[in-house]
Order: structure tokens, then sequence, then C-alpha cells
């Protein structure tokens, strides 16, 4: 067939409709042909930003922007351009035949904040299907916090922080949803930057460093952690330099503490008279002799401190490189005099962009800290216990001229408190780093890996010299010295794909090791002739002993986590770990650790649209495994122990004994956790609640069971018992205000835990270790199935009998005989109570009104005891306090005074202070800080930026607790079982402070 050419001519010579048809042809053709390629960049504040999402509006074409934050798309030369990337407000911008178009994002805080870290990467909040709380530094920044501890102290739901000790850098106890084990350790796992640590814990970091923390609660969330996630995750986010000009700021607080509470306690005349009155005879003549000779000990021992704290920062860079610098200086003195501690440290944290698929970042941080007589108060002599206990007829000096101390009174049998405390000298000093580095690869714009290398470090030597007021006649020097080294490296594969917009899914694998080395080397002697040469030369003591010791462990894991999400609106995350420990035998050394998890996020669905009340509305739940390898290296090992006998002469000669058993089914402790959560926004998310439930059983408890002596004794670790921890947890945070000049935003969050041993194996009770002895002549702690841990065994008492009754005479202490048995002994100790709060609570309010912002922040805790074991040995006589010092107690039961809970001092029956007189309630409402703060206007300070904030902390306390701070005890902050016993626990201050902040 032949086609004929066809001339201009012939297409005017056709109708109209023909023409109209070919027109149509053409201009499709054209349009086709008006795609064009689109190249551009995406940056904020001049920094690129990879992995932007840009896609044409209303099609289906899309594309991420590459490491350099470069795109190339095909768009009709018509459209629009959407832009997306998590924590930027989204931008749209017509293309109108541009072929390159550069995009500036902005920063949007709302969705910043959305923003949380989950454990090797990040994921938008909206889209998180476990619990995670997300604690920024902007929260407590006019606050003068010089432990990262603190920070969390009632502003996280579910974290419950109790400060133990109110040293200079003593320890806080934090526990994420209870307590889990018995044995073990119940803190959390601490990751900095990417990096677990091994060697220090989270009272070694300089928290003025801190960017934000974010708390991972529930399995779904830290089963990526496998074996060291049971206790909960607390992921710290350090700070870094962005793009730009070079910011400078400096920091500093003085801050003057005093003592929150006092002992009400008898003056000298008062004393004597009742050591007369309990003795029957005049142990100390002429009573009125000693008015106005009253020893204050409490005003001798406890005094007015002063904390200094001071840091300066740098931070800037390019697009290329970043970097922030940081020096800090602490200085603390602590309310008990001779007690202090000084850090200075430095951090360093570079990041840098080796070419447009490499990048590396750089973290270093170090500290010295210096600490003096911080662990004194570890016996029951201690300065606080005893300060409560001395006589005030007794005078600090028996010769006032030479200082020659009255070293032993008339009551207790405890040392001079103010002597102990002054001639004390107990110091550790610490060298703690932490450092680490990551090199990350964009195989792709959609796949990336990252390896990290970690390293953290805690060198420390502790010394002392022990004078001859302390030990007289026999002099002491002693010096040890320890080494802990983590090293950690993980690999990070990470695929992260939209697909046709609507499917999100982000795939992550990881491999990691781990490996912990300690060594340690103690040098102790006695029988110094001089203490010039301090403990420096320890070949001067005549007794020499030595010791040392060393230990390895490492883990070996594999992960590997699916997160998906279905146009926003369905969400499911699933992980799987798989852990081996060095710790354990054969199979048993690896175990596997899964997790769930699903969230609907209910507002967007146009059925919830259409109620127009939620901003946001989104279910989750999750389950998951974690665990715990919470044992000592080689505790599943048949060891040796070694062992001294001389054979009935002079010579000691080294041997060994049998030791453990060797004990191969050892396995790790099992966390199964279920956890159901709501999170809400309302009224354009100024007001958002979330509230969790959660259940969280723990198995195949590491516990050492006793031996039978006639089996030879000992101890057998083995898995058994059970613990449960269950609760509720809810937080609301309401943007209340949001005025030009004027704004108040307010936050309220509770948690309620419910703790319970579920079985003990073949036992049902297991008694606790004997503190405070003499003075305390029983254990007063057990662990017995159904109740919670840290609970109190005491002998009920009843107050004081009215009348002579079944041997016991009107005005002696009545206590209840349980074993019917007709007398009062140790036999008759039940379940009184436990150190376990059932709810802890946090409400903070802040107000600003233009230049001047307010922060008021309250905090408590209910539904527990504490045993007060400082305030016993004020009220009654027992072997080591002769006589009574509380002035409550010279209100004693008389016949003309029967309503008093005291008995009378003439009384001969035995009293016990293992009763529940002195286990008291501790719960507490306590006004954490108010800061007030101005922020100088800009006619004044021509460089830069400047702050002045006046504030108070722990001002005043409600609570029915009767001794110095129902936060502090002598229990180890790690221990659980033992926990909420006050003998002489060091209290926190009550300081007013005053900070300044400049930057320019």
């Amino acid at each position: 067939m032949m086609i004929k050419r066809l001339h201009l001519s012939y297409f005017f010579k056709h109708s109209i409709a023909l023409r109209l048809l070919l027109l149509l042809v053409c201009s499709g053709f054209t349009t086709a042909y008006a795609q064009q390629v689109i190249t551009g960049k995406v940056s904020n504040e001049g920094a690129p930003l990879p992995g932007v999402v840009v896609r044409v509006k209303g099609a289906s074409l899309s594309t991420q922007t590459n490491p350099d934050g470069k795109f190339s798309i095909n768009a009709p030369a018509d459209a629009t351009l959407v832009f997306n990337y998590v924590g930027m407000k989204e931008k749209q911008v017509p293309v109108n035949n541009q072929k390159v178009i550069n995009v500036n994002l902005e920063s949007d805080v709302q969705t910043l904040e959305a923003v949380a870290v989950i454990g090797y990467g990040t994921q938008k909040r909206k889209d998180l299907t476990g619990s995670v709380a997300t604690l920024k530094s902007d929260t407590y920044k006019d606050q003068p916090v010089l432990n990262a501890a603190n920070a969390l102290q009632g502003r996280v739901a579910g974290v419950a922080v109790t400060q133990s000790s109110g040293a200079p850098g003593g320890q806080a106890k934090i526990r994420i949803r209870g307590a889990n084990s018995i044995g073990g350790s119940n803190e959390p796992l601490y990751i900095v930057d990417g990096v677990a640590l091994g060697s220090i814990g989270i009272q070694d970091l300089n928290v003025n460093d801190i960017e934000a923390m974010d708390v991972l609660k529930d399995a779904s969330a830290t089963a990526i952690y496998g074996s060291r996630g049971a206790n909960g995750v607390v992921i710290i986010t350090t700070k870094k330099g962005r793009s730009g000009a070079v910011t400078v700021a400096y920091n500093s607080f003085v801050n003057f503490s005093s003592p929150m509470k006092r002992y009400k306690l008898m003056d000298a005349v008062t004393y004597a008279n009742m050591a007369n009155l309990s003795a029957g005879s005049p142990v100390i003549p002429n009573p009125e002799s000693y008015a106005g000779k009253t020893t204050d000990w409490q005003d001798l021992l406890f005094k007015d401190a002063i904390t200094q704290n001071h840091q300066l920062s740098a931070s800037g860079g390019t697009e290329n490189a970043k970097y922030y610098v940081s020096g800090f200086y602490t200085d603390q003195d602590g309310l008990l005099v001779n007690t202090n501690q000084k850090k200075f440290g430095i951090r360093t944290n570079l990041e840098a962009k080796l070419n447009s698929k490499i990048s590396l970042g750089i973290n270093l941080f170090a500290q010295r800290i210096n600490s003096k007589n911080n662990g004194l108060q570890t016996s029951k002599a201690n300065p606080v216990m005893a300060s409560i206990a001395w006589a005030p007829t007794e005078p600090v000096y028996d010769d006032e001229a030479t200082k020659q101390y009255n070293r032993n009174g008339l009551s207790p049998i405890w040392p001079n408190p103010y002597m102990t405390s002054m001639e004390s000298d107990n110091n550790v000093f610490a060298n703690v780093a932490t450092m680490n580095a990551n090199l990350k690869y964009n195989i792709t714009d959609w796949l990336t890996f990252t390896s990290t290398f970690g390293l953290d470090l805690n060198l420390s030597k502790a010394a002392s010299l022990t004078n001859n007021w302390i030990s007289p006649g026999n002099m002491k020097s002693a010096q040890s010295f320890s080494e802990n080294y983590n090293f950690q490296n993980n690999n990070v594969l990470t695929f992260h794909k939209v697909i046709n917009e609507k499917h999100d899914l982000t795939i992550t694998a990881v491999e990691e090791s781990t490996q912990n080395t300690s060594n340690s080397f103690s040098a102790n002697g006695s029988g110094l002739s001089t203490t010039s040469n301090g403990y420096y030369n320890l070949g001067l003591n005549t007794a020499q002993s030595i010791s040392s010791g060393y230990s390895q462990w490492s883990i070996l894991s594999f992960m590997g986590r699916a997160a998906y999400s279905y146009d926003g609106k369905y969400m499911a995350t699933v992980t799987i770990r798989r852990d081996g420990s060095s710790k354990f035998q054969g199979d048993n050394k690896w175990s596997n650790f899964p997790s769930a998890s699903l969230g609907w996020n209910l507002s967007e669905e146009s059925f919830i649209k259409k109620l127009n009340v939620f901003s946001a509305l989104k279910l989750r739940a999750g389950w998951g495994v974690t665990g715990n390898q919470s044992i000592a290296p080689y505790s599943t090992l048949g060891l040796l122990s070694p062992a001294n006998y001389s054979y009935g002469s002079t010579t000691s000669f080294q041997g060994y004994t049998l030791g453990n058993p060797n004990t191969p089914d050892i396995k790790w402790e099992t966390t199964k956790q279920t956890d159901i959560g709501v999170d809400m926004s309302f009224f354009n998310r100024r007001l958002n609640i979330t509230a969790d439930y959660y259940n969280k059983n723990t198995t195949d408890l590491l516990l050492f069971t006793p031996i039978d002596n006639y089996l030879g004794g000992g101890t057998l670790l083995k898995n058994i018992g059970a613990v449960n921890n269950r609760g509720f947890e809810f937080m609301v945070d309401f943007n209340a205000i949001d005025h030009t000049d004027f704004k108040w935003n307010t936050s309220f969050n509770a948690a309620l835990n419910k703790n319970k041993v579920v079985s003990l194996g073949e036992q049902t009770m297991i008694r606790r270790n004997q503190i405070g002895g003499g003075l305390i002549n029983s254990p007063i702690q057990v662990i017995q199935v159904g109740q919670p841990l840290g609970s109190f065994y005491l002998i009920p008492w009843e107050g004081v009998y009215q009348n002579d009754e079944n041997g016991h005479k009107a005005g002696d202490y009545k206590y209840t005989d349980v074993s019917g048995n007709g007398t009062i002994g140790f036999e008759d100790m039940v379940i009184s109570g436990n150190a376990m709060p059932k709810v802890q609570w946090g409400f903070n309010n802040n107000f600003n009104y233009k230049n001047l912002e307010l922060n008021v922040f309250i905090q408590g805790a209910y539904g527990h005891k504490m045993f007060n074991a400082t305030y016993a040995a004020s009220a009654i006589a027992t072997s080591d306090v002769a006589y009574p010092t509380l002035a409550a107690a010279a209100d004693y039961w008389t016949p003309q005074n029967t309503g008093s809970l005291w008995a009378n001092p003439t009384s001969t029956a035995k009293e016990y202070i293992e009763s529940t007189q002195f286990l008291q309630n501790a719960a507490y409402a306590r006004l954490k800080n108010v800061s007030l703060s101005y922020k100088l206007p800009k006619s004044m300070i021509k460089f830069g930026n400047a702050k002045l904030t006046l504030s108070g902390q722990n001002l005043f306390t409600i609570t029915k607790y009767k001794g110095f701070d129902p936060e502090a005890s002598s229990t180890a902050a790690n221990n659980d079982s033992d926990a909420g016993i006050d003998l002489g626990a060091y209290p926190s201050p009550k300081t007013f402070t005053i900070m300044l902040n400049l930057t320019f």
C-alpha cells in the first residue's frame, strides 16, 4: 500500500471537526513533552538535609534527597513539588517552568518533639508502637542540676528516681516500671550516643552536655537490647554542633545549702534527769549545773555549704564539619563537715562529611572526680547517726585549748561524731571517660551502613589514713586501685523506603559485640608509727596485706527489626535479638528475645475526623521478652576458694577449699511484658495525654540458695522464683495559655506500680542480712511470696500498757504476742509494710511573661514505709545507746500522763527496736524547684544574650516521716531486696541558687 504525502492545503480543505481532533492530538504530545527534569538542593539553616521526601503533588512521582541534600525528579512545568522531612515543616513550591529549585525547610518545634530515639535509629513519634518517653534538656535548663538522674526525677511517668544519699556525688536509685530481679541489678541500661555504658553510670556524665534522654519502657521497645533491656533503657543524646557562626555559651551557678530539717532533742538538763531516772542512780550528778551548757551535736556536724558549677562551651561548623566542645568544673561541699567532691572534665563532639556518601563522628568525654569522706554513712556509728544519739551533756573536747577530743562519752558506745567526721581521711580519685566513633556510609538514598566503636572506662583509686583519734594505738593506711574497661562495637544496616507514598518500611539489621574487663589491687596495713607520710608509704605499716582480682565477660548479639507504616494509619514493629553471654555454659549461653507491637492512628480515620475532637489519637499494644544476666563472671563454674591454715603452728600456709558447685544448667532471667497504651491530643495539640497499662513477669530468677550444713554448707546458684510488676502510667501536658506576652505550660505525670514476689521455688520466705548489728539484733527485711520486694519484718507494737497485765507493768511498751507463746521475741515478727512506693508523681509549671520565666516543680511519692533506725536510736535504750536523747521521749507515760506513747524510763521490760514503733510513713510531696529567670534585653547586652536566675530547691516537704529526709536510705542504691532503712542516712539539703547564662 502506498501512502500519499499530504499537502498542507489538504488540512484546510477538511472539516472543522477533523481540524479540532488533530489539534487535540498535537496538544497531548505537547503536554507529554512538557515534563522536565528538575534538580535542586534541600537544606536547613545552610546544612544539607538527606532523606527529604520530594513528591509531585497529586501524582505518584516521588524521590528522596541524597546525602548532600540534592534531588532530581521529573515533573510537569505547572506542577507543585511537596517537600517532607521529619522535624521540619512541610513546604510546597510551584515549579513555574523552573529547572533548578533550592529549598530551605524550617524546623517544626512540635514535630521535633515528636521524634524519638529508639535504639539503632530514630522514629517519628506518630509512628511509634512502643512506650517511649522523651525528656529534653530545656525542661530543666534553669535549675542547678548536677546529675542526670535528678533531671529524670518526677518528669517521666514510670521512671522512679530516689535520691538515696544527699552526699556530694551521692547515688540515686532509678527504676523503670518497678524491680524485676531479687539477686541481680535492676538498674536501667544507659546508652550514650549509641554506645551502652558498662564501666561508669549515669551519675558520671556531665548533665550540661545532654541534649535529650529517651526512655524505652516496654518490652516492644527494649527487646532490641535483648539481655540488657529487662530493666528499661535510657538513651542519652549529647549536644552536637550546627553549621553557621560560632556560638559560645557560659553557664554558671552558685548555691547555698542548709539542712532541710533537724531532730528535736533534749537539752542537757532534761537529758541528765532522764538518764538518772532510767539508771535509778545519779549517773550525771547535779543535772541543773548543765543549764546553758548543752552541746548541740547537730549544729556541729551539719553546716551551711556552698556549691559552684561552671561550664564553657563552643559550637559551630560548616556543612561538611561541625563541632561541640565544652569544659566544666564543679566544687560541691557537703552538709556534713569535712565532706566534699570536686569534678572537672571536657567533651568534644565532632562530625565530618568526608564525601557525598561517607560521614564520620567522634565523641570524647573525660572527667576527673575527687571525693572526700562521702562514704562514711555505712555503719551504725556514723556521724549522722551519732549526732542524734550522743549525750548533750558531753563536751566536744576534753581540753578546749589543745583540742584534745572527748573521744568516748557517757552514751552511746560510739566515738565522738564530730571527731569521727573531722579526723576521717577517706578519699576516692576517679578518672572516667567515654569515647566513641561512628562511620556512616550511605550506600544508596534508601540503604545505610553505620559502624560504631565505643569505649568507656573507670580508673579509680581509693586511699585512706586512719589516725590515732579514729583508731587509738593502731594507726592504719590503705590504697586500692581498680580498672574497668567496657568495649563495644555495633554494625548497623538500615533500609528505609517510602513506596507509593503509602508504605513506609524500615528494616534494621545489627551485629554487636561487648567485652568488659576489670582489674583490681588492694594493699592495706596497720601499726603505723606516724601519719606524716599520709597514705603514700604503705610499707611503714608493721602488719600488711595485699589482694588482687581480675574478671572478664562478653556478649555477642545479632538483631533484626522491621517497622512498617501504612498511610500513617496502621503501624507494626517486629524485633528479634539473639544474645550469647560468656557468663553461662553450653547451650545456655544463647537466648532469643523477640517482641512485636501494633499501632493505630485513629485520628487519621475519617470517622474520627468527623468528630472534630482529637488532634491526634493513637492506640498501641506490644509484647516482648527481655533478659538479665546480672551475675558475676564465673558464677556458674565450679571453683576452688583460697584459704589459709596454720596446722597448729605459727606459720600460715596457703590452701584451697571447695567453693560453689558447678552449675551448667543456669540460664538467663527472663522478663515477659505486655503493654497497652493510648496517645491523645486536643485543641490543635495544646493538650496531650498519654496513658499506659503494663504487666511484667520475670521468671527463672538467678538466686544463690543455701546448702544444708550436713551436705557441706555454702550456697548453690539456681534459676528459681518469679516476680511480677504491673501498673498504670499517666501523663498530661497542657499548653494552657499561649499569648504573645504571657505563656503557661503545665504538665503532670503519675505512675502506679504493684510489685509482688510470685515464687521462690521450694521456699516461701528468705530472710535478708542483718543491718546495724548491736543496735538492731535481727534481720528486719525479708523476701516473701505474695509480698513486694523490700518488705519489713517486725514485731507489732501496740503502744504502752495502761495497767499491770500478764506480768507487764503499767508504763511498759506493749507488743503483740503473734506466736501465742506468752512471751515477746523475734518469733513474733510479721510482714509490716514495704519500702517500695506504690505511686510516684511530678507536677511541673512554666510561666513566661515577656522576659521573665517562672518554674514551679513539685514531686512526690506515696504508699511506702521507711524504718527509721536513727529515730529509734534516739528514742529508746539499747545495748548501744544507754539513754534516749529525743525530746518527745521526755513526755513519757505516768499515771498522770496516760496518753503518752513513750514508756516510763523506769521500766525494766525489754524494748524492741525491731518493732513497728519505728516503721514510719515515708510518703512525701516536695517543692523540688522554684526558679525565676530574667532575660536581659538586647539594649543592655550588646554582644549576645544573658539570663539571670534565682531559684530554690527542696524548700519545703510535706511528710509524716520523722527523720531528716524521707528519700535518704542507708541501703545500696542497686539493691531492692534491702531498702528503706535509715541508719544515719546522709540527707539532701535545702538550697538557694544564683545562676547566670551567657550566649554570644
